[in-house]
């Protein structure tokens, strides 16, 4: 994951849900990487501010939050967490250290991830490579 990071102050880094580690997020925090990512079922969250929500925006829940226990590993630094909904009317939970841009934008920076991913899908389906040995 970290060949991958882009660390410039601008950047935003956006992880699928397998690259969950709450060591590196601290580090992350501690350096001013940037990142969002969408949080696995099993995450263990302490909600420590609820923020308010527009009540007719997509997003259900704006939270300032600590991952982990002290059993496993209890990040250092809070996250922001924001619920929102797929398409299909699934939860989303996505994590992030960004306080800065607004909820509607972390949703977008998500959004497109996944729109990028059935990009690449799609192109793997319709474009035949054969390698020449």
């Amino acid at each position: 994951m970290d060949a991958l990071l882009i660390e410039e102050s601008d950047a935003v880094n956006v992880f699928d849900r397998a690259y969950l580690d709450y060591r590196k997020f601290d580090s992350y925090c501690e350096n001013g990487t940037l990142f969002v990512t969408r949080s696995k079922g099993n995450a263990i969250i302490e909600i420590l501010q609820e923020l308010p929500v527009d009540p007719n925006s997509p997003i259900e829940q704006d939270c300032i939050v600590y991952l982990g226990n002290k059993y496993t590993y209890k990040m250092k630094h809070p996250l922001r967490m924001i619920v929102t909904k797929d398409t299909e009317g699934n939860p989303v939970v996505i994590f992030t250290n960004n306080f800065r841009l607004s909820v509607g934008q972390i949703g977008d920076i998500y959004r497109y991830r996944w729109q990028i991913e059935i990009f690449f899908k799609r192109l793997k389906q319709h474009l035949f490579y054969k390698r020449r040995v």
